[in-house]
């Protein structure tokens, strides 16, 4: 199988994350869906108007993880911006001119893209266990959650070898439209 152009491993890959990319955009609804009825029930329920929320309700917004929510949405978005960047990559193999400027680009914005979410993820994880802490909310087990760091190195690795393989790009496509000067 060849690896570029039409019908090649490259466009195999880009409807695979096509599917996931758009899969991604219906969590990522979903979730903001969930997010704007806690914000409406809230409020509903500090102004004292509407209903009692249906109990099966109120216990998921008592979950912990409900607290986590906002980050989960933020690193979900990072995640779907890489896939994105990801597929337009993907566009310029199938057209079989990987080197162009856009590349650079789409692998320079993927490093900062995996950084953030590595950030969100940190940051998700502080919150929760923070705030089962500070709730006194007992764990399985009994045991209390002590916030710990934890570094990915695999995730920083990728982050580096992105941000060189997008200077690669950047230097191959000057090359090369050098090389087209050149008679």
């Amino acid at each position: 199988m060849k690896t570029l152009g039409q019908g090649s491993l490259a466009s195999l890959l880009k409807i695979l994350l096509d599917i996931v990319y758009y899969l991604l955009w219906a969590v990522l609804g979903l979730a903001s869906l969930i997010i704007v009825l806690i914000v409406f029930g809230g409020i509903s329920r500090l102004l004292g108007f509407g209903s009692e929320l249906p109990l099966s309700i109120r216990q998921f917004l008592a979950m912990d993880v409900v607290l986590a929510l906002p980050l989960a949405i933020a690193a979900l978005a990072a995640v779907t911006f890489v896939v994105d960047r990801l597929r337009r990559i993907m566009a310029t193999l199938i057209a079989g001119d990987p080197f162009v400027q856009e590349n650079s680009n789409h692998l320079r914005a993927i490093a900062i893209g995996i950084a953030v979410y590595q950030l969100l993820h940190y940051g998700a994880h502080g919150v929760l266990s923070l705030m089962i802490t500070l709730l006194g909310r007992p764990v399985e087990g009994g045991a209390r959650v002590v916030p710990e760091f934890s570094l990915n190195l695999g995730a920083w690795f990728a982050v580096l070898a992105m941000l060189v393989l997008a200077e690669i790009f950047r230097e191959g496509t000057r090359m090369r439209e050098k090389q087209k000067l050149t008679i």
